[in-house]
Formats: structure tokens, sequence, C-alpha cells
């Protein structure tokens, strides 16, 4: 069986054909129903990747397998892409019976991917890449799995209290979902940082407090006046790339408050002092719930989408404000998303094979 498959350079995507793998014993097929773009893929489209010094030892499991093939995840050409996503189980290896974590596997299960590629119109992995879409939640939803797995996991670990001010800075998907879960956990003032006006606007109708557009003032000083320069009791990272909001995020964060570190950041942060860690006696909270064991990560998206399950956070109102595209249009949307990188304005991409 043939199937399309996405490789990204800088400032190109590559679409190609390719032929897919005999199925292992415990291997299954997928057909893909839905994959998105993660905001990492945008970085490195643009060029923002990590250097060959700065690479994450990672799960000894993990290789590099699913990027150059030589170790370096962050090198060019990097693909077969896509992380995010979900289908259907078309077949099981012979010894495929059971999901990492529990759960019995058939033929027409709902799954979503942990794992590469799913920009792609079918796809052939170990078992253990792929976790089953609880019931009762829709499948566009469920096919969200890792991204919305990830950003459910942060709202319920970034360790706001009853009372707490917080600031989320960065309000696309992930800082959307955080958002919503700083308010569901009961904080007294959310504050909603992002230089995109629909993103603000949306964050204001989930119930943010204050939004601010970090294009027209200065972030930190309009949260000083906020909070009469005592800052936030958790300041929330969710924008990744080149450290602009891990700076916003610490010049907000109060004397013994919360740093809430969840996006990925790949290029070195200049001028950045460590001096408040020490001396503001800070709290860090790493968000991510992936990059722990293989069974770890299984068990957090689980917990995730317990709440995700339990209409906890409103994700109908994100896929309202997401853009779908084909996949043959991949090429095009990483084009046009990088033109407007500053502008965009969907909350979550979703290609549709």
């Amino acid at each position: 069986m043939e199937t399309r498959v996405a490789y990204l350079d800088v400032g190109e995507i590559t679409m190609d054909t390719v032929e897919l793998p005999e199925l292992g014993p415990n291997d299954v097929l997928v057909n893909t129903q839905q994959a998105s773009v993660c905001g990492s893929e945008r970085y490195f489209y643009r060029g923002i990747t990590v250097r060959e010094e700065d690479e994450a030892r990672g799960r000894p499991t993990e290789g590099g397998e699913y990027h150059d093939g030589e170790g370096r995840r962050h090198s060019y050409p990097m693909g077969p892409l896509g992380h995010e996503g979900g289908g259907t189980i078309e077949a099981v290896g012979s010894a495929v019976d059971t999901y990492l974590g529990g759960g019995e596997v058939s033929v027409g299960d709902r799954v979503g991917s942990l794992y590469y590629p799913t920009y792609t119109d079918y796809w052939v992995t170990d078992v253990s890449n792929v976790q089953p879409i609880p019931d009762g939640v829709d499948f566009e939803v469920g096919c969200l799995y890792e991204a919305l797995a990830c950003a459910a996991w942060a709202a319920r670990r970034m360790d706001v209290k009853l009372g707490d001010t917080v600031a989320v800075n960065g309000v696309g998907f992930a800082g959307n979902v955080m958002l919503q879960g700083a308010i569901e956990s009961g904080a007294s003032q959310v504050i909603a940082v992002d230089v995109v006006d629909e993103k603000l606007d949306i964050a204001e109708g989930m119930g943010a407090d204050v939004t601010i557009d970090a294009s027209e003032e200065d972030p930190v000083e309009r949260v000083d006046e906020l909070t009469d320069d005592e800052g936030v009791d958790v300041a929330v990272e969710a924008v990744g790339g080149t450290g602009v909001g891990i700076k916003q995020a610490l010049g907000m964060v109060a004397h013994n408050g919360v740093l809430a570190l969840y996006g990925d950041n790949y290029e070195p942060i200049d001028e950045f002092c460590f001096h408040r860690f020490h001396e503001d006696g800070l709290e860090v909270q790493n968000l991510n719930a992936m990059h722990y064991t293989e069974l770890q990560a299984v068990e957090y998206a689980r917990e995730a989408y317990r709440a995700v399950a339990r209409d906890v956070f409103d994700v109908q109102t994100i896929l309202d404000n997401s853009a779908r595209y084909s996949l043959d249009e991949l090429p095009e949307v990483f084009e046009t998303e990088t033109e407007c990188a500053d502008s965009q304005d969907s909350l979550k991409t979703l290609i549709i094979p």
C-alpha cells in the first residue's frame, strides 16, 4: 500500500509517496482521519531549531528514526512529519493484544497518535504509539490527542491555587486550554497575553479578566500595574520558539511564585539571568506530558483525557476557530502561516487527508 508523507526543510514542505512497511507482529495499520499542525513545526519551517550542542538526551528508545535517521532530531530535512492526529485501526499484527496502559485492541478502534507520522493517508506503527480515544469523545476532538492531552495535562499541573493571580503568555491552542484550567481552578484574576487580536478576543470570551496585546504595550509593565508591582502567582509560558515567552513570564512572576513552562524554546536566550530563580525562590513547573517514560506519557495522556471526556474544557470553541485544509494543501499552509506568523489567528490548523 502506498501513502503520502511530508518532509520539512527551511521554508519548504515536500510531499512524497512511499510504500508502507509490512505489518510487524506488534504493529497496527491506521487510516488517518485528521492531523494538526504543531507550533514546533512552524518554528522549524522558519529555520528556528536546536543547536547540536543543545540537543536533549531523550529516552533511550526514541533514537532519531523519525527525523533524519542519524540520531539528531532537529537537523534538516525532517520527516516524515506530523505527530498530532488520529484515525481508525485498519489491521493489527499477529502479536497485538492490548494497548500500552491497558485496553483490548480491535480493528475499527478510534485512536490518537503519540508518534510520527500523521501527515499521511495511512501509517504503520508499534501499538504502543497509539492510544484509544475514550468513548463519548467526538472523533474530531479525539484526533487532537497528543496536542490536547499535553495542554489538558498542563492545565491540571500548572499549580494554580484558589485565589491565585495568573498570566498566560501565548493564548493559542495550548495557552487557551491552560487559561481555561486557571479559571476552573479558582484563580482570582487571569491575564491573557498575545500579539493576535483574534486570540485575545477568544480568551476574553473564555473568561480572561484582562487581555494584553504585547505588540502594543509592554506586557510586564502592564502586569506590574495590575498587581501593584507584586507580579502574578503563576506565570505561564506557552509561546515557545525563541524564548520571548520565558522572558515575559519571568518578568511577571511574583516572589515565591510559579514559573509554568509549556512551550519548547529552541534558540539560546540572550541576556537571560537566573538571579530571580535563586533570590525569589521561584518554583518551576515543567508542563509537557510526553517527555517522561513511555508508560508515564501514556498515563499522563489518559489522565488528561479523563478531564476532556468530562467536558472540563471548551474544545468546541477552539475547533470553531480552527482552520481546515487538505493534506495536498500542506505546503501552502506552512507558507501562508509563516508569512503571517504574528497575525495567524487559527487556534489549531487541522489537516484532513
